[in-house]
């Protein structure tokens, strides 16, 4: 329970609560009550003037974090009051500083800047008052506590800047990295289920047979797209990093299945592997699945139902993969050609991600991709 306890974090409003409250019942202690013994107790006015110095130098804090400068502000104009007026200031002077704090980390960027110049005048004012009250170093003191408070907030703030940039940067990578998967996944079902749509009805009129087979593949493809949509969906909406392995996802081992629905939807499809076949790293297994995927759905796109070769060559230190198609030059030109596709940026992003490399363009007969993968990114 109290490793329990010491590990939850307060909400921010909980603190802010906690913070006036104890200053707050630090400052009553100030306040000449009537019931005190005599010479020690005020007026009816007295006791008025300093409890609502009290709430003035307490309740601010409710509001530290949307109103810096001006809790600031306020708590400084307390201490003066009382500072004039010879009352005890050390809970004063602890508002001030819990303010200044206030001001270095919740601030904008103007509060931050003015933050930052106060405590360049904190220090040079403690090595005047050091210079100049030789005998007293209160004031020397003060000074210095003062700039502390105001640059560890403006530490914190920077710290909390760093962390939400970073948690920014990751959410953004995560999004790019769902973009490719969902494009390389709806991109390769929609055009297989395009071109086998497109030969069922050139074919009904003459073969309904060939009609009723390709709806079969349609069919069949659609629920493999669906399949995989439904293991992204289920991805996004997981928040742990156990969770992101609950369901299996593609290998280079499921290449074979790519091969089938290639050849379902007209092209002429082969798959040659080089090398002693080994599982490699989840990253890099997926990653090279995508990158046939995508190959091959270009093909199917771009290379008017012709033949494509897959070849998966295994190295010691890696894995190379190759997609040739022989298709018309000038598509693939249009392919590689600026404002292309995602398709070909996406795998040049996941080959890049695991400190490989990948090359597309126009080979001896059609359009070739490259791609290579270390095997320990």
């Amino acid at each position: 329970m109290w490793n329990a306890w010491s590990q939850r974090r307060l909400r921010a409003e909980t603190v802010d609560r906690l913070l006036a409250a104890w200053l707050g019942a630090w400052a009553l202690f100030d306040v000449p009550w009537w019931w005190r013994p005599p010479g020690h107790g005020g007026s009816g006015l007295a006791i008025l003037a300093i409890a609502g110095l009290a709430v003035a130098q307490s309740l601010p804090f409710l509001w530290r974090r949307q109103r810096p400068a001006a809790v600031l502000a306020v708590t400084a104009a307390a201490l003066a009051v009382k500072y004039g007026a010879h009352l005890n200031q050390w809970s004063a002077s602890a508002a001030v500083l819990a303010a200044a704090y206030g001001l270095g980390a919740y601030g904008r960027q103007p509060a931050r800047r003015a933050a930052r110049l106060l405590a360049v005048m904190a220090v040079v004012a403690a090595v005047i008052s050091l210079q100049a009250f030789r005998g007293s170093h209160s004031a020397a003191i003060a000074c210095a506590l003062l700039g502390t408070a105001l640059v560890l907030g403006e530490v914190a703030a920077s710290h909390r800047d760093v962390a939400t940039s970073a948690a920014r940067h990751a959410h953004e990578q995560d999004r790019a990295v769902l973009a490719r998967e969902i494009h390389d996944v709806v991109a390769h079902q929609l055009s297989a289920i395009a071109v086998q749509a497109g030969a069922a009805r050139f074919a009904s009129a003459d073969d309904p047979q060939v009609a009723v087979t390709a709806v079969a593949a349609i069919e069949q493809g659609a629920r493999a797209g669906l399949a995989e949509l439904n293991t992204l969906v289920r991805r996004l909406r997981q928040s742990g990093a156990a969770d992101h392995h609950a369901d299996p996802q593609p290998r280079l081992e499921d290449v074979g299945g790519l091969i089938e629905r290639a050849r379902e939807s007209g092209l002429r499809a082969e798959l040659l592997v080089d090398g002693e076949a080994r599982p490699l790293t989840d990253a890099v297994e997926l990653a090279g699945y995508r990158v046939v995927q995508e190959s091959l759905t270009n093909a199917i796109r771009h290379a008017g139902g012709t033949a494509a070769t897959v070849r998966l060559r295994y190295r010691a230190d890696g894995i190379m993969i190759e997609v040739a198609d022989d298709g018309p030059a000038e598509l693939a030109d249009a392919a590689v050609s600026p404002g292309g596709g995602a398709g070909l940026a996406g795998m040049g992003e996941r080959a890049r991600l695991l400190g490989g490399q990948l090359e597309a363009g126009r080979g001896q007969q059609g359009f070739v991709v490259r791609a290579f993968l270390p095997s320990a990114p």
